[in-house]
């Protein structure tokens, strides 16, 4: 049988063995001249980091282990998410002052129909326009709510912007449109014209830190926002501010790591996407619900249900530890 330290470290070592043969596919992959959604890099940490793959800590090692089960959403329903929870991004046309050949960045505002496709009100004054009449091949780049720097979701879709000029979609797209931006009364000039990216080729995500990856035109179609994200924010900021220590109690007992700090940086209907600070140092982590939760009401629910079975977790260890 194995012994305990064995038991331990062989989930280490599987992780590093997949990581180590994704990466030789990648590199093969590259060498063959073929094409792949996801290619496997490692960034370089210090070993004795809670994200190192070096650090093999009993905790650390669980920690690990749990993370690469944990259940999050599809790459693609991130996607459609960010764009659906998205007002402005930053479009990226080929300028026609460089001759149609390098890439200019606009910032835009946008809404997205049922379907996630982006529409917008541009104006025929503004150069970006101009670049999408002679080319309309472009991307799309949103970042998540509260974006500060590389550890936060973003997402880039490409496609081809182009004029609506069925009446029934330019109303749709007006609505959809104020309903993001209800302050938009420009919209009704005479310069603006609604238009929208059709023939979406792919999203490429960048979900922070470990977390990217692409999906085809068609996966990004078949995914769909998530119904709770939108309102996550009151829910995240009245728990950071007022149940810190039912937080760092729920990531001990969930994922059973043990955090000084831990702060919510997002909810969907599945789990919760984290920020922790142990020993230190801060990353992220996800915690998965004990089941989904669809609507207000039950997210709610669930986080009392957690809160007290992690409060009652923390009892029964704290009183065994005194009858030691």
């Amino acid at each position: 049988s194995m012994s305990l330290a064995s038991r331990l470290i062989a989930p280490t070592l599987a992780l590093r063995a997949r990581a180590s043969h994704a990466a030789r596919a990648a590199r093969s992959t590259a060498r063959a001249g073929g094409r792949s959604l996801l290619v496997v890099r490692a960034h370089e940490v210090k070993a004795d980091s809670a994200v190192s793959m070096e650090n093999l800590d009993p905790e650390i090692v669980a920690f690990r282990e749990h993370q690469s089960t944990a259940a999050k959403l599809s790459f693609a329903d991130e996607c459609r998410t960010l764009v659906d929870l998205g007002r402005y991004g930053v479009i990226s046309t080929f300028s026609r002052e460089h001759g149609g050949e390098y890439p200019t960045g606009s910032i835009v505002g946008f809404a997205s129909d049922e379907k996630g496709r982006p529409v917008f009100a541009l104006s025929s004054m503004s150069g970006h326009t101009g670049d999408l009449k002679a080319n309309g091949k472009c991307s799309l780049t949103v970042t998540a709510p509260g974006f500060t720097g590389a550890a936060d979701a973003r997402v880039t879709i490409t496609g081809t912007v182009a004029p609506i000029t069925d009446s029934d979609d330019q109303k749709a797209a007006r609505e959809a449109y104020l309903a993001k931006h209800p302050d938009a009364f420009w919209v009704d000039f005479g310069d603006f014209a609604w238009h929208r990216m059709d023939g979406i080729l792919g999203a490429r995500l960048v979900g922070g830190f470990a977390r990217a990856g692409g999906v085809s035109g068609d996966e990004y179609a078949a995914g769909a926002p998530d119904p709770v994200a939108g309102f996550s924010a009151p829910i995240a900021s009245h728990m950071n501010a007022d149940h810190v220590d039912s937080l760092v109690a729920m990531v001990g007992h969930y994922v059973g790591l043990t955090v000084e700090d831990a702060a919510i940086t997002g909810l969907d209907a599945i789990g919760m996407n984290m920020k922790v600070t142990r020993g230190g140092e801060s990353f992220k982590i996800r915690l998965p619900f004990t089941e989904p939760a669809r609507d207000r009401k039950a997210v709610k629910e669930v986080l009392v249900g957690m809160t007290k079975a992690a409060a009652k977790a923390a009892a029964e260890a704290a009183k065994a530890e005194e009858e030691k």
